[in-house]
């Protein structure tokens, strides 16, 4: 597996064509760095950079000679000529790439890269070719995910890079697999067979001849012949040699994995994952070459069975030791849905268990698992604060409805500085926070920006009226107040989308009986604007558009042309009437609640409007003719009222 060795021009010209397309935002210095420099660098971000208004951020992610990635954030100083860093070149690295970030907008050169491969003179450093490769060739997972958006070398290219490596630095035992699999894709994409590879049969010669292999080198081996030169009987014999060389290593382990994956019985499939979990640690090189997924295979069905069991104690048990992706799962089916949802879990019954994650992702984030190798410590707390940013703003919510508003105010005005007051949700928990912590100033700048964004609620709306009536006699200016604070462009941006779903369909003619059995009909509405709203009891989103409608409900109220009809549908509990009328006497809405049928109604104007799911709202117009419709709720009371009466108004 020798090498083929660069001439001194194709490495000049590898150098130029890297300084020159760094040349554009970053200039290094020297151009042409060795093995022992340090590189001064300068930045210049650019336009969408700067105009995300947040600070720049740098990232350097280093392959070194033992062939494995490091991700560290690079400290960057401002200065009049742009941000400026160094990074020494130091023996036990082989290539460093760098790439910038402000808010959402990054840089890594127009997906090209700005890359250093490590050099020495006449010829490139241990891990510069390897590193190169996998960088970039993203099919292979050897890389840094998303350091590239679209771009990606294929299998030659690959087979090219790992084969100057090999060649050059002996790295046959690291670098066989990626070496063998490309050269296999090429063989294939050449009509030809793998197993008559010449280059694949010597790699295979020489791992079987080479002294002291690892477990990690004879399981490769062993997949090499099974998988692409077709020789079962050697690979069964390598096999069979790791099982009596490791009895509890990796061809057990597999086998273990493959019988819990395939078990049917939860309880069995429960017992086998937590039995896996003590025979076993993760090797995340070994276990990703034999197909071994902690996450989905393991994590997930102890957190899966256990929360469909109502286990709660399976669940704690684990929450330290598992990982991030279940993490968010256990917390959305234990706190979110209960709690945030479905409003059946006190807070004070879900902060224990809240508490105990956010916990936890302090410790994460401190502590960095190797399985997040290609994080920096920065990229991968906002990996995480991404992932959990609604489970903070429920947490909020608990820490507030415990007591602990001294906590929940801090965890607020953090998450507004990433959100910027576009979730309703989090602008009336930090209304309220500030509101008894008598805050009066930073209170007021959160109702004007929530509602310049459109995102407030009906008591920040409250609020803001007290607000006024400091200053006003009555409230009689007080609607055109509110919409002169409202963003100009928001408020374009939404009579534009209420534009695009304009249509004119007859409506479907029903009648319903209300809460006191009184028959309501479409028919006796005729010259009315009708509003109706398809909900249950069950649904979550359904009861938090309450909120919302009964805005546009109190915005119409002096108007007798435009009714609104809540149709409750689908529900499944037997007592679903007696359910309805609790629920709409408990929050004192002032709706008039219709019964439908089972789904009759709602099934037959899903099916007109060719939509499925609730909430679901119609607007009719006085003529019989459907106007608008709208499924789904995207969270922000003021927002669905201002859409309700655009399209009421439009209706007219």
């Amino acid at each position: 597996m020798k090498g083929m060795k660069f001439s001194g021009l194709v490495l000049l010209a590898l150098c130029a064509i890297t300084s020159t397309q760094a040349q554009k935002r970053l200039k290094m210095t020297p151009e042409r760095p060795y093995i022992g420099d340090t590189v001064h660098l300068l930045y210049h971000p650019d336009a969408d950079m700067l105009k995300t208004g947040k600070s720049v951020l740098g990232a350097v992610y280093i392959y070194d000679t033992t062939y494995h990635w490091t991700a560290l954030d690079l400290p960057l100083t401002k200065t009049d000529s742009g941000y400026t860093a160094t990074v020494p070149l130091t023996l036990d690295k082989g290539l460093w790439a760098f790439k910038f970030r402000a808010g959402d907008a990054t840089d890594n050169n127009n997906d090209t890269g700005y890359i250093i491969m490590g050099s020495e003179p006449g010829r490139q450093a241990k891990g510069a070719y390897a590193g190169y490769g996998s960088l970039r060739a993203r099919d292979y997972q050897m890389g840094i995910p998303g350091y590239y958006k679209d771009f990606s070398i294929g299998d030659s290219a690959m087979f090219f890079w790992m084969g100057q490596e090999i060649g050059y630095w002996r790295a046959g035992r690291t670098l066989i697999w990626p070496y063998a699999k490309a050269r296999a894709a090429m063989e294939r994409q050449a009509g030809m067979n793998p197993e008559t590879s010449s280059s694949i049969n010597n790699a295979a010669a020489y791992m079987l001849h080479a002294p002291n292999l690892s477990q990690k080198d004879l399981f490769t081996l062993a997949l090499i012949n099974e998988r692409y030169l077709l020789r079962k009987e050697r690979s069964d014999s390598i096999r069979a040699a790791i099982s009596v060389q490791y009895p509890n290593g990796i061809i057990k382990k597999l086998s273990d994995y493959k019988a819990m994956v395939n078990e049917r019985d939860a309880d069995k499939k429960l017992a086998l994952s937590e039995q896996f979990l003590k025979n076993y640690t993760p090797d995340k090189e070994l276990d990703d070459l034999a197909g071994i997924d902690y996450d989905r295979g393991v994590w997930r069905n102890i957190f899966a069975i256990s929360i469909a069991k109502g286990d709660t104690a399976v669940l704690a048990k684990y929450i330290d030791a598992t990982n991030l992706n279940q993490l968010a799962f256990a917390y959305y089916k234990m706190v979110e849905i209960p709690y945030a949802d479905w409003k059946t879990m006190p807070a004070k019954q879900a902060y224990p268990f809240s508490q105990r994650i956010m916990n936890k992702l302090a410790y994460l984030k401190a502590h960095k698992p190797a399985e997040y190798y290609y994080y920096t410590p920065l990229e991968f707390e906002a990996y995480i604060d991404g992932l959990f940013k609604h489970d903070y703003i429920t947490h909020t919510a608990i820490l507030k409805e415990t007591g602990r508003e001294k906590e929940a105010l801090p965890l607020a005005l953090k998450l507004q500085e990433d959100l910027q007051y576009s979730n309703a949700t989090l602008n009336q928990l930090e209304a309220a926070l500030l509101e008894k912590a008598g805050r009066k100033k930073e209170l007021t700048k959160v109702l004007h920006n929530s509602l310049r964004m459109n995102q407030a609620s009906a008591q920040m709306l409250d609020m803001m009226k007290k607000e006024y009536l400091q200053t006003h006699k009555d409230t009689e200016g007080f609607d055109d107040y509110l919409n002169s604070m409202k963003d100009a462009h928001t408020m374009e941006l939404l009579r534009a989308h209420v534009l695009e779903g304009k249509m004119d369909r007859a409506a479907v003619p029903f009648e319903m009986k209300d809460l006191e059995g009184k028959t309501v009909s479409l028919e006796a509405q005729k010259g009315k604007i009708v509003v109706m709203d398809f909900w249950a009891t069950w649904c979550a989103p359904c009861k938090a558009a309450m909120p919302g409608m009964q805005l546009a409900q109190e915005h119409f109220k002096n108007d007798s042309n435009v009714v609104f009809f809540y149709i409750d549908t689908q529900e499944r509990d037997p007592e679903y009437k007696k359910k309805v009328a609790q629920f709409i006497k408990e929050k004192k809405y002032p709706f008039k609640v219709l019964f439908d049928n089972g789904d009759e109604f709602y099934s037959k104007y899903a099916k007109l409007i060719q939509t499925s799911g609730i909430p679901f709202k119609v607007v009719i117009d006085g003529k019989g003719q459907v106007r608008f419709a709208q499924t789904g709720y995207m969270g922000s009371p003021s927002g669905l009222a201002d859409e309700i009466e655009t399209m009421v108004s439009l209706a007219k």
